[in-house]
Protein backbone atom coordinates (compact mmCIF):
# COMPACT_ATOMS: atom_id res chain seq x y z
CA UNK A 1 0.00 0.00 0.00
CA UNK A 2 2.82 2.55 0.75
CA UNK A 3 3.22 3.19 -3.30
CA UNK A 4 -0.51 4.21 -3.20
CA UNK A 5 0.00 6.50 -0.13
CA UNK A 6 0.78 9.95 -0.08
CA UNK A 7 1.32 11.30 3.48
CA UNK A 8 1.44 8.50 6.23
CA UNK A 9 3.91 6.23 4.76
CA UNK A 10 2.79 2.97 6.57
CA UNK A 11 2.91 5.38 10.13
CA UNK A 12 -0.43 6.20 12.51
CA UNK A 13 -0.81 9.93 11.96
CA UNK A 14 -1.49 11.31 15.27
CA UNK A 15 -2.03 15.01 14.12
CA UNK A 16 -4.98 16.74 15.89
CA UNK A 17 -6.74 19.53 13.82
CA UNK A 18 -9.89 20.90 12.58
CA UNK A 19 -11.56 18.99 9.90
CA UNK A 20 -14.41 19.57 7.73
CA UNK A 21 -16.93 17.84 9.15
CA UNK A 22 -20.26 18.29 9.66
CA UNK A 23 -20.41 20.91 12.57
CA UNK A 24 -16.94 21.68 12.80
CA UNK A 25 -16.21 19.73 15.09
CA UNK A 26 -12.60 19.09 16.28
CA UNK A 27 -11.59 15.50 15.59
CA UNK A 28 -8.89 13.02 15.45
CA UNK A 29 -8.23 11.88 11.70
CA UNK A 30 -8.44 8.08 11.80
CA UNK A 31 -4.60 6.43 11.13
CA UNK A 32 -4.27 4.61 8.21
CA UNK A 33 -1.73 1.83 9.58
CA UNK A 34 0.29 -0.62 7.11
CA UNK A 35 -1.36 -3.57 6.41
CA UNK A 36 -0.05 -6.86 8.24
CA UNK A 37 -1.44 -9.09 5.62
CA UNK A 38 -1.01 -9.11 1.47
CA UNK A 39 -2.98 -6.09 0.27
CA UNK A 40 -5.53 -5.94 -2.97
CA UNK A 41 -4.47 -3.28 -3.86
CA UNK A 42 -0.51 -3.48 -5.18
CA UNK A 43 -0.37 -7.05 -5.92
CA UNK A 44 -0.85 -9.09 -9.00
CA UNK A 45 -4.43 -10.81 -7.11
CA UNK A 46 -6.40 -9.22 -9.82
CA UNK A 47 -4.97 -11.41 -13.39
CA UNK A 48 -4.06 -14.36 -10.67
CA UNK A 49 -7.58 -14.77 -9.64
CA UNK A 50 -8.29 -15.51 -13.09
CA UNK A 51 -5.58 -17.60 -13.29
CA UNK A 52 -6.23 -19.66 -10.44
CA UNK A 53 -10.04 -20.44 -11.09
CA UNK A 54 -9.22 -21.52 -14.57
CA UNK A 55 -6.61 -23.59 -13.10
CA UNK A 56 -8.54 -24.69 -10.20
CA UNK A 57 -11.33 -25.74 -12.60
CA UNK A 58 -9.20 -27.73 -15.08
CA UNK A 59 -7.50 -29.69 -12.31
CA UNK A 60 -10.13 -30.58 -10.08
CA UNK A 61 -11.34 -33.72 -11.84
CA UNK A 62 -7.41 -34.88 -12.12
CA UNK A 63 -6.78 -34.29 -8.94
CA UNK A 64 -9.90 -36.38 -7.54
CA UNK A 65 -8.72 -39.07 -8.93
CA UNK A 66 -5.47 -39.48 -7.48
CA UNK A 67 -7.14 -38.29 -4.15
CA UNK A 68 -9.30 -41.86 -4.63
CA UNK A 69 -6.58 -44.00 -4.57
CA UNK A 70 -4.10 -42.22 -2.19
CA UNK A 71 -3.15 -42.52 1.49
CA UNK A 72 -2.08 -38.95 2.69
CA UNK A 73 0.57 -38.27 5.25
CA UNK A 74 -1.31 -35.01 5.81
CA UNK A 75 -5.01 -34.26 5.00
CA UNK A 76 -4.43 -30.82 5.59
CA UNK A 77 -3.80 -29.72 2.11
CA UNK A 78 -6.42 -32.30 0.84
CA UNK A 79 -9.09 -30.72 2.79
CA UNK A 80 -8.06 -27.23 1.93
CA UNK A 81 -8.11 -28.39 -2.15
CA UNK A 82 -11.47 -29.89 -1.97
CA UNK A 83 -12.83 -26.54 -0.51
CA UNK A 84 -11.38 -24.25 -2.94
CA UNK A 85 -12.54 -26.71 -5.98
CA UNK A 86 -16.32 -26.82 -4.41
CA UNK A 87 -16.09 -22.79 -3.93
CA UNK A 88 -14.25 -22.56 -7.89
CA UNK A 89 -17.21 -23.99 -9.07
CA UNK A 90 -19.74 -21.59 -8.16
CA UNK A 91 -17.39 -19.18 -10.01
CA UNK A 92 -19.82 -18.20 -13.03
CA UNK A 93 -22.52 -17.67 -10.87
CA UNK A 94 -21.81 -15.70 -8.02
CA UNK A 95 -18.39 -14.40 -8.26
CA UNK A 96 -17.21 -13.69 -11.81
CA UNK A 97 -19.72 -10.36 -11.87
CA UNK A 98 -19.05 -8.81 -8.35
CA UNK A 99 -15.35 -9.55 -9.47
CA UNK A 100 -15.32 -7.69 -12.64
CA UNK A 101 -17.14 -4.85 -10.87
CA UNK A 102 -14.32 -4.29 -8.18
CA UNK A 103 -11.47 -4.20 -10.74
CA UNK A 104 -13.25 -1.58 -12.77
CA UNK A 105 -13.54 0.47 -9.54
CA UNK A 106 -9.82 0.77 -9.01
CA UNK A 107 -9.84 1.19 -13.33
CA UNK A 108 -12.11 4.39 -13.09
CA UNK A 109 -10.22 5.48 -9.56
CA UNK A 110 -6.75 5.35 -11.61
CA UNK A 111 -7.86 6.71 -14.76
CA UNK A 112 -10.83 9.06 -14.16
CA UNK A 113 -10.28 10.59 -10.75
CA UNK A 114 -6.83 10.47 -9.92
CA UNK A 115 -5.26 12.03 -12.54
CA UNK A 116 -6.75 15.59 -12.75
CA UNK A 117 -6.97 15.89 -8.46
CA UNK A 118 -3.21 14.04 -8.38
CA UNK A 119 -2.08 16.95 -10.47
CA UNK A 120 -3.93 20.12 -9.22
CA UNK A 121 -2.72 18.50 -5.64
CA UNK A 122 0.85 18.69 -6.39
CA UNK A 123 0.89 22.19 -8.12
CA UNK A 124 -0.65 23.83 -4.83
CA UNK A 125 2.20 21.51 -2.92
CA UNK A 126 5.07 22.40 -4.66
CA UNK A 127 5.90 25.69 -3.37
CA UNK A 128 4.49 24.57 0.38
CA UNK A 129 7.87 22.81 0.37
CA UNK A 130 9.73 26.07 1.40
CA UNK A 131 6.93 28.07 3.03
CA UNK A 132 3.91 27.55 5.67
CA UNK A 133 0.46 27.11 3.61
CA UNK A 134 -1.85 30.09 3.71
CA UNK A 135 -5.27 29.16 4.78
CA UNK A 136 -7.04 29.40 1.41
CA UNK A 137 -4.08 26.69 0.11
CA UNK A 138 -4.98 24.49 2.95
CA UNK A 139 -8.47 24.61 2.29
CA UNK A 140 -7.99 24.19 -1.50
CA UNK A 141 -5.68 21.61 -0.72
CA UNK A 142 -7.92 20.02 1.78
CA UNK A 143 -10.84 20.33 -0.91
CA UNK A 144 -9.07 17.62 -3.53
CA UNK A 145 -7.88 15.62 -0.74
CA UNK A 146 -11.67 15.32 0.47
CA UNK A 147 -12.79 14.84 -2.97
CA UNK A 148 -10.04 11.93 -3.76
CA UNK A 149 -11.46 10.44 -0.12
CA UNK A 150 -14.74 10.35 -1.25
CA UNK A 151 -14.09 8.49 -4.54
CA UNK A 152 -12.07 6.53 -2.85
CA UNK A 153 -14.83 5.39 0.07
CA UNK A 154 -17.42 5.20 -2.48
CA UNK A 155 -15.50 2.06 -3.98
CA UNK A 156 -14.87 0.89 -0.22
CA UNK A 157 -18.77 0.65 0.16
CA UNK A 158 -19.04 -1.28 -3.14
CA UNK A 159 -16.70 -3.57 -2.57
CA UNK A 160 -18.21 -4.41 1.50
CA UNK A 161 -21.19 -5.09 -0.42
CA UNK A 162 -19.70 -6.85 -2.60
CA UNK A 163 -17.57 -8.75 -0.28
CA UNK A 164 -20.38 -11.98 0.50
CA UNK A 165 -20.07 -13.27 -3.15
CA UNK A 166 -15.72 -13.12 -2.80
CA UNK A 167 -15.20 -14.26 0.39
CA UNK A 168 -16.19 -18.05 -0.09
CA UNK A 169 -13.72 -18.12 -2.48
CA UNK A 170 -11.12 -15.70 -1.16
CA UNK A 171 -11.48 -17.95 2.15
CA UNK A 172 -10.51 -20.90 0.16
CA UNK A 173 -7.77 -19.58 -1.46
CA UNK A 174 -6.37 -18.43 1.56
CA UNK A 175 -6.49 -21.26 3.19
CA UNK A 176 -5.14 -23.64 0.63
CA UNK A 177 -2.71 -20.71 -0.52
CA UNK A 178 -1.24 -21.27 3.51
CA UNK A 179 -1.86 -25.35 3.36
CA UNK A 180 1.06 -25.24 0.36
CA UNK A 181 3.19 -22.77 1.66
CA UNK A 182 3.13 -24.53 4.96
CA UNK A 183 3.87 -28.46 3.16
CA UNK A 184 6.73 -29.33 1.63
CA UNK A 185 6.48 -31.75 -1.32
CA UNK A 186 8.84 -33.93 -1.15
CA UNK A 187 10.81 -33.75 2.85
CA UNK A 188 13.85 -35.34 3.36
CA UNK A 189 14.26 -38.36 4.86
CA UNK A 190 16.73 -41.24 6.79
CA UNK A 191 16.80 -44.87 5.33
CA UNK A 192 17.35 -46.63 8.43
CA UNK A 193 17.91 -49.90 10.00
CA UNK A 194 15.42 -51.24 12.06
CA UNK A 195 17.01 -53.76 13.73
CA UNK A 196 19.96 -51.81 14.13
CA UNK A 197 18.80 -49.28 17.03
CA UNK A 198 20.60 -45.87 16.04
CA UNK A 199 21.87 -46.64 12.71
CA UNK A 200 20.73 -45.11 9.28
CA UNK A 201 22.40 -44.53 5.55
CA UNK A 202 25.05 -41.38 5.00
CA UNK A 203 28.20 -41.11 3.46
CA UNK A 204 31.68 -40.73 4.26
CA UNK A 205 34.21 -37.84 3.59
CA UNK A 206 35.71 -39.85 0.36
CA UNK A 207 31.65 -40.25 -0.65
CA UNK A 208 31.57 -43.74 0.21
CA UNK A 209 27.65 -45.49 1.84
CA UNK A 210 28.38 -46.07 4.98
CA UNK A 211 26.38 -46.46 8.29
CA UNK A 212 25.81 -43.07 10.48
CA UNK A 213 24.77 -43.17 14.39
CA UNK A 214 22.00 -40.64 14.38
CA UNK A 215 23.06 -39.56 17.68
CA UNK A 216 25.87 -37.62 15.89
CA UNK A 217 22.95 -35.93 13.87
CA UNK A 218 25.35 -35.37 10.75
CA UNK A 219 23.36 -33.37 7.38
CA UNK A 220 24.52 -36.83 5.31
CA UNK A 221 22.03 -38.54 7.07
CA UNK A 222 19.47 -36.66 5.16
CA UNK A 223 18.02 -38.16 1.41
CA UNK A 224 15.01 -37.03 -0.90
CA UNK A 225 13.93 -39.82 -2.87
CA UNK A 226 12.31 -38.49 -5.98
CA UNK A 227 10.49 -40.74 -8.66
CA UNK A 228 12.85 -41.60 -11.37
CA UNK A 229 10.10 -43.93 -13.71
CA UNK A 230 9.14 -46.78 -11.68
CA UNK A 231 12.38 -46.11 -9.49
CA UNK A 232 13.76 -43.74 -7.35
CA UNK A 233 16.88 -41.24 -6.93
CA UNK A 234 18.68 -40.82 -3.13
CA UNK A 235 19.58 -37.33 -3.92
CA UNK A 236 21.62 -36.09 -0.79
CA UNK A 237 19.76 -33.64 1.03
CA UNK A 238 22.65 -31.63 2.03
CA UNK A 239 23.80 -31.26 -1.55
CA UNK A 240 21.34 -31.80 -4.40
CA UNK A 241 24.11 -32.21 -6.86
CA UNK A 242 25.09 -35.54 -5.33
CA UNK A 243 23.15 -39.06 -5.69
CA UNK A 244 23.72 -42.20 -4.35
CA UNK A 245 24.60 -44.47 -7.15
CA UNK A 246 25.93 -48.28 -7.49
CA UNK A 247 28.48 -48.20 -10.40
CA UNK A 248 27.46 -50.26 -13.54
CA UNK A 249 29.62 -53.62 -14.31
CA UNK A 250 28.75 -54.62 -17.54
CA UNK A 251 29.91 -57.88 -16.86
CA UNK A 252 28.46 -58.19 -13.49
CA UNK A 253 24.94 -57.30 -14.24
CA UNK A 254 23.87 -60.39 -16.68
CA UNK A 255 24.94 -62.49 -13.82
CA UNK A 256 22.54 -61.13 -10.90
CA UNK A 257 19.55 -61.77 -13.55
CA UNK A 258 19.51 -65.67 -12.35
CA UNK A 259 18.47 -66.08 -8.82
CA UNK A 260 20.13 -68.77 -6.07
CA UNK A 261 21.63 -70.82 -6.11
CA UNK A 262 22.21 -71.31 -9.70
CA UNK A 263 23.59 -67.17 -9.15
CA UNK A 264 27.41 -66.82 -8.70
CA UNK A 265 27.28 -63.33 -8.06
CA UNK A 266 27.22 -62.33 -4.25
CA UNK A 267 28.43 -59.10 -4.32
CA UNK A 268 28.77 -55.64 -6.23
CA UNK A 269 30.16 -52.46 -6.45
CA UNK A 270 29.94 -50.49 -2.95
CA UNK A 271 27.63 -47.55 -3.17
CA UNK A 272 29.05 -43.79 -3.24
CA UNK A 273 27.50 -40.71 -3.84
CA UNK A 274 28.55 -38.77 -7.11
CA UNK A 275 27.20 -35.68 -8.66
CA UNK A 276 24.03 -36.45 -10.15
CA UNK A 277 24.87 -34.42 -14.17
CA UNK A 278 27.48 -37.61 -14.12
CA UNK A 279 25.34 -40.79 -12.94
CA UNK A 280 25.97 -42.85 -15.89
CA UNK A 281 22.19 -44.44 -17.13
CA UNK A 282 20.68 -46.49 -14.09
CA UNK A 283 23.54 -45.60 -11.20
CA UNK A 284 21.68 -43.63 -9.67
CA UNK A 285 18.21 -45.96 -9.63
CA UNK A 286 16.53 -47.66 -7.18
CA UNK A 287 14.18 -49.89 -6.41
CA UNK A 288 12.17 -49.47 -2.98
CA UNK A 289 8.85 -49.81 -1.50
CA UNK A 290 6.80 -47.78 0.92
CA UNK A 291 6.49 -50.44 3.57
CA UNK A 292 8.81 -51.02 6.25
CA UNK A 293 11.35 -53.77 6.21
CA UNK A 294 12.25 -52.94 2.15
CA UNK A 295 15.40 -53.74 0.02
CA UNK A 296 17.58 -50.73 -1.69
CA UNK A 297 18.30 -51.87 -4.69
CA UNK A 298 19.94 -50.39 -8.06
CA UNK A 299 17.39 -51.58 -10.66
CA UNK A 300 20.67 -52.93 -13.05
CA UNK A 301 21.87 -55.56 -9.98
CA UNK A 302 18.51 -57.98 -9.69
CA UNK A 303 19.59 -60.40 -6.96
CA UNK A 304 21.78 -57.57 -4.94
CA UNK A 305 20.97 -55.37 -2.37
CA UNK A 306 22.26 -52.47 0.24
CA UNK A 307 23.19 -54.32 3.72
CA UNK A 308 25.32 -52.87 6.48
CA UNK A 309 27.08 -56.14 7.77
CA UNK A 310 28.65 -54.81 10.88
CA UNK A 311 31.69 -56.48 10.33
CA UNK A 312 33.28 -56.00 13.82
CA UNK A 313 30.16 -54.61 15.02
CA UNK A 314 27.41 -51.34 13.75
CA UNK A 315 29.77 -48.22 14.81
CA UNK A 316 29.65 -44.77 13.04
CA UNK A 317 31.24 -45.34 9.48
CA UNK A 318 30.72 -49.10 9.02
CA UNK A 319 30.63 -49.47 5.50
CA UNK A 320 27.28 -50.11 3.34
CA UNK A 321 28.01 -52.75 0.38
CA UNK A 322 25.73 -54.27 -2.44
CA UNK A 323 25.35 -58.32 -1.79
CA UNK A 324 23.02 -61.11 -2.28
CA UNK A 325 19.79 -61.06 -1.03
CA UNK A 326 19.57 -63.27 1.79
CA UNK A 327 16.64 -61.87 4.02
CA UNK A 328 18.87 -60.72 6.86
CA UNK A 329 18.39 -57.67 9.36
CA UNK A 330 20.96 -56.33 7.79
CA UNK A 331 19.98 -55.86 4.54
CA UNK A 332 16.29 -54.58 5.62
CA UNK A 333 15.77 -50.51 5.50
CA UNK A 334 12.94 -48.21 6.85
CA UNK A 335 12.17 -44.20 6.15
CA UNK A 336 11.98 -42.23 9.31
CA UNK A 337 9.25 -40.33 8.24
CA UNK A 338 7.58 -42.78 5.99
CA UNK A 339 7.92 -41.43 2.79
CA UNK A 340 5.25 -40.72 0.57
CA UNK A 341 3.74 -42.23 -2.25
CA UNK A 342 4.30 -41.37 -5.72
CA UNK A 343 0.76 -40.80 -5.86
CA UNK A 344 0.68 -37.85 -2.80
CA UNK A 345 3.62 -36.57 -4.85
CA UNK A 346 1.67 -36.48 -7.98
CA UNK A 347 -1.37 -34.66 -6.86
CA UNK A 348 1.26 -32.42 -4.64
CA UNK A 349 2.39 -31.42 -8.54
CA UNK A 350 -1.54 -31.11 -10.12
CA UNK A 351 -2.64 -28.88 -7.77
CA UNK A 352 0.00 -26.64 -7.69
CA UNK A 353 -0.07 -24.45 -10.58
CA UNK A 354 -3.42 -22.97 -8.67
CA UNK A 355 -2.47 -23.74 -4.86
CA UNK A 356 0.85 -21.90 -5.37
CA UNK A 357 -1.30 -18.44 -6.34
CA UNK A 358 -3.90 -18.53 -2.84
CA UNK A 359 -2.07 -16.47 -0.96
CA UNK A 360 -1.94 -12.90 -3.41
CA UNK A 361 -5.58 -14.51 -4.40
CA UNK A 362 -6.45 -13.84 -1.04
CA UNK A 363 -5.83 -10.51 -0.60
CA UNK A 364 -9.23 -9.95 -2.62
CA UNK A 365 -11.10 -9.99 0.91
CA UNK A 366 -9.37 -7.17 2.34
CA UNK A 367 -10.10 -4.78 -0.56
CA UNK A 368 -12.70 -2.56 1.20
CA UNK A 369 -9.80 -2.26 4.15
CA UNK A 370 -7.44 -1.53 1.20
CA UNK A 371 -9.65 1.21 0.01
CA UNK A 372 -10.52 2.34 3.63
CA UNK A 373 -7.04 3.37 4.18
CA UNK A 374 -5.90 5.08 0.82
CA UNK A 375 -9.16 7.46 2.35
CA UNK A 376 -7.48 7.43 6.06
CA UNK A 377 -4.28 8.40 4.13
CA UNK A 378 -5.69 11.82 2.17
CA UNK A 379 -7.75 12.78 5.29
CA UNK A 380 -4.50 12.87 7.36
CA UNK A 381 -3.22 14.34 4.24
CA UNK A 382 -6.00 17.33 4.47
CA UNK A 383 -5.26 17.12 8.29
CA UNK A 384 -1.30 17.38 8.12
CA UNK A 385 -1.74 20.60 5.77
CA UNK A 386 -4.47 22.55 8.02
CA UNK A 387 -1.92 22.01 10.74
CA UNK A 388 0.66 23.40 8.71
CA UNK A 389 -0.93 26.34 7.92
CA UNK A 390 -2.21 27.03 11.75
CA UNK A 391 0.90 27.01 12.89
CA UNK A 392 3.19 28.33 10.26
CA UNK A 393 4.89 25.43 9.31
CA UNK A 394 6.49 24.60 5.77
CA UNK A 395 4.33 21.36 4.59
CA UNK A 396 6.39 18.64 2.85
CA UNK A 397 4.19 15.01 2.18
CA UNK A 398 5.70 11.80 2.91
CA UNK A 399 5.38 10.76 -0.52
CA UNK A 400 6.03 12.21 -4.13
CA UNK A 401 2.56 12.68 -6.60
CA UNK A 402 3.92 11.55 -8.96
CA UNK A 403 4.88 8.12 -7.71
CA UNK A 404 1.26 7.21 -6.07
CA UNK A 405 0.02 8.25 -9.91
CA UNK A 406 2.60 5.87 -11.26
CA UNK A 407 1.30 3.11 -9.04
CA UNK A 408 -2.22 4.09 -9.64
CA UNK A 409 -1.31 3.40 -13.89
CA UNK A 410 0.22 0.21 -13.00
CA UNK A 411 -2.48 -1.14 -10.77
CA UNK A 412 -4.88 0.16 -12.89
CA UNK A 413 -3.39 -1.43 -16.28
CA UNK A 414 -3.80 -5.02 -14.00
CA UNK A 415 -7.04 -4.59 -13.12
CA UNK A 416 -7.72 -3.72 -16.90
CA UNK A 417 -6.56 -6.53 -18.22
CA UNK A 418 -8.38 -8.71 -15.20
CA UNK A 419 -11.59 -7.07 -15.82
CA UNK A 420 -10.96 -8.30 -19.96
CA UNK A 421 -10.56 -11.97 -18.14
CA UNK A 422 -13.25 -11.27 -15.90
CA UNK A 423 -15.83 -10.88 -18.96
CA UNK A 424 -15.29 -14.15 -20.91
Amino acid sequence: MRSLRLFVDGRPSLALARSSVAGGADVLARPAMASETLPALETQAWRRLCLMVAEGRRRTAPAADIARVTWFSDQALLDAWIEFAATAETWDSAVRGDARTLAEDIVSYAKDVAPELYRRLAALLGPLKTRPPSLEEAKACQAILEALARAAEARARRAGALSGAMLPLTKAAERLGKAFARRERNPAVRVVLPHVPGMCLAHDDDGWACASDMATFDKRQSWILEPSGDAYMLISAVDPDLVLVVDQDEDLIPMTRTPPPFTFADRGPRPRVMRRDRAPANAARFFVSVSSDLYLQNVSYQTLALECPGDGGWRHGAPVVTTLKRGGATQRWAFEPPLRSRQELIFHDVIAPAASLGLEVAGLARLQDDWIAIADDLRAGAVQVLTCAERDQPFAAAGSVVDVLDGWRRLAAEARNASTDLAG
